[in-house]
């Protein structure tokens, strides 16, 4: 019992101290993955480096993987271009095994102590996050300590210590074991780890090892099948995909498990560091052979998941609850979100200067149609930034969920005043009301400084640049002392009877809401400057 209790205590500090510092590199280096997946090319072998960095950053091929299915999702990869960053997900993870193959032994105390420090008092902070890092080395290697005095004991419960031997002389039972193992712990480094602790208490031997190795490559495929359930096609494609990869490599290595066993044993003079090798040369192996091949895997996963993709709706893209596992990246998809939603209240703003300037009412359905669209994003992507933990993220991260949170309002309020000025042109249609040539300029103006306040705004969100930000503080005040021109030019059309009274308390309240409309545009230009104070 004591050993069943000392190993489940020792993997659960594993595990927690691989989330630290996960949590740690994450928020070091995790917002630039999304960038780098983003920018992949149709080369494959590109995204392989892509994924073999991204594994890496995030300590976890599995997470890679809800990663990448929630971008393809979203329609930010292709699949062809998701499995080539998925095999290269498959060489990062096994930096995770090298690493823990390190005897440091009574080291791992003054590392933790060390990491706590720069923790705590460089909260919030770069060496902060480093501090993190370092904390969660610590109690990583401080769970396999664990692990590992608690698994000597095994000798003393000969069937189980048959059973894992066994592993050696059969080995698809190890394969099995490892897969389930790896299955219900949801982590193939965790599973690694076991095996490596194990094999440094002389419990098992090389083959055996191997066999659980393979079994736990299996295993960690569960993880992406589960997060591909309801997702689109191609990101259930990719899934299965990482399953048949594994499976296919698997096999193959099986038929020739006692040669590898030979030429892994011949690359380190210590059986912990074998098992690790094992684990790279397998999946080193499988990824250069298949890399080649990615155009038939695409092929393959199309066969075994029949089916064509639905088309896109104006619904979000970008915003899978798997994102929020890494919360700088999700802070990177609601901007991405964001930036939709204000590209959609610009159409509004063109398609409602349309309604005025060419007396066009198809254009009215247009921007009604929309509006439901950027209504419907402003309640998800709030949602969305709720469910971000704050806590996770750097001071810069922290400041843009905060402005989000204000942006999304402003963008809907845009898009309402799209629509109020949209509906009165509408009306204007119907009666054949018409506004006099100098009001048409004067609106034509109008709308041409709002529209550009509002796009000068959009390009401060998207570049997080000072100089856009500033140049529509500036232009904000023209559009305000061009409202007052314009009114009393309006009062003056009145007095001389140029206009008529009904289309004139129109032409007032259109420039009233395109007044309002610069209003916001400045506060979301005001709101990027505090980004990076």
């Amino acid at each position: 019992m004591m050993m069943i209790l000392g190993t489940a205590g020792g993997l659960a500090l594993f595990l927690y101290g691989l989330r630290v510092l996960s949590d740690g590199l994450k928020r070091v280096a995790g917002e630039r993955i999304r960038g780098f997946l983003e920018r992949i090319t149709g080369r494959a072998y590109r995204g392989a480096m892509v994924g073999a960095l991204s594994s890496g950053i995030l300590q976890s091929s599995s997470m890679t993987m809800v990663l990448l299915i929630g971008l393809i999702n979203a329609g930010v990869l292709t699949l062809a271009q998701g499995i080539g960053v998925m095999l290269g997900a498959e060489i990062g993870t096994t930096i995770t095994a090298q690493l823990i193959a390190f005897k440091i032994g009574r080291y791992y105390l003054p590392v933790i102590a060390i990491g706590f420090i720069m923790y705590e008092a460089f909260r919030g902070k770069k060496p902060g996050d480093i501090g993190q890092i370092i904390l969660g080395f610590g109690l990583l290697f401080m769970g396999m300590s664990v692990v590992s005095t608690s698994l000597g004991q095994i000798a003393e419960a000969p069937a189980i210590l048959h059973l894992l031997r066994n592993c050696g002389t059969n080995p698809l039972l190890g394969v099995l074991i490892g897969a389930g193992v790896t299955a219900i712990i949801q982590s193939s480094s965790a599973m690694t780890a076991l095996i490596i602790a194990m094999g440094s208490t002389g419990i098992l031997t090389l083959p055996a090892a191997i066999a659980l190795i393979f079994g736990a490559n299996i295993g960690t495929t569960v993880t992406a099948l589960i997060a591909s359930i309801g997702s689109s096609l191609s990101s259930r494609r990719l899934a299965i995909a990482q399953l048949v990869v594994n499976i296919l490599g698997v096999t193959a290595f099986l038929l020739f498990i006692s040669p590898y066993s030979k030429i892994v044993e011949a690359t380190a003079g210590n059986l912990p560091r074998q098992i690790a090798n094992a684990h790279s040369i397998f999946n080193v192996t499988v990824t250069l052979v298949l890399l080649p091949c990615v155009g038939r895997l695409v092929w393959l996963t199309k066969k075994i998941v029949p089916g064509r993709e639905a088309k896109v709706h104006l619904t979000p893209r970008s915003l899978g609850a798997e994102f929020l596992n890494t919360p700088s990246i999700a802070v990177k998809q609601a901007q991405s979100e964001l930036l939709r939603m204000g590209r959609m209240a610009e159409v509004m703003l063109d398609s409602c200067r349309a309604v005025f300037l060419e007396g066009s009412i198809k254009h009215v359905a247009t921007v009604l149609e929309t509006e439901e669209a950027v209504d419907s994003l402003e309640k998800a992507i709030d949602s969305f930034l709720d469910r971000i933990d704050a806590s996770k993220l750097n001071t810069v991260n922290k400041r843009r969920l905060h402005m989000f949170h204000h942006v999304i309002s402003d963008i809907e309020r845009v898009g309402d005043h799209a629509v109020n000025i949209a509906e009165r042109g509408q009306v204007m249609i119907k009666r054949g009301d018409s506004f006099s040539q100098q009001a048409q300029d004067e609106l034509d103006n109008m709308f041409k400084k709002a529209s550009w306040l509002y796009n000068l705004s959009i390009q401060a969100l998207t570049t997080e640049e000072e100089q856009p930000a500033r140049d529509a503080l500036d232009l904000e005040k023209e559009v305000d002392q061009l409202e007052i021109r314009y009114k009393k030019h309006h009062i003056e059309r009145l007095e001389k009877g140029v206009c008529n009274q009904t289309a004139g308390i129109i032409f007032v309240e259109v420039l009233r809401n395109l007044e309002r409309i610069g209003d916001h545009a400045v506060n979301i230009a005001g709101d990027t400057l505090l980004i990076h104070r």
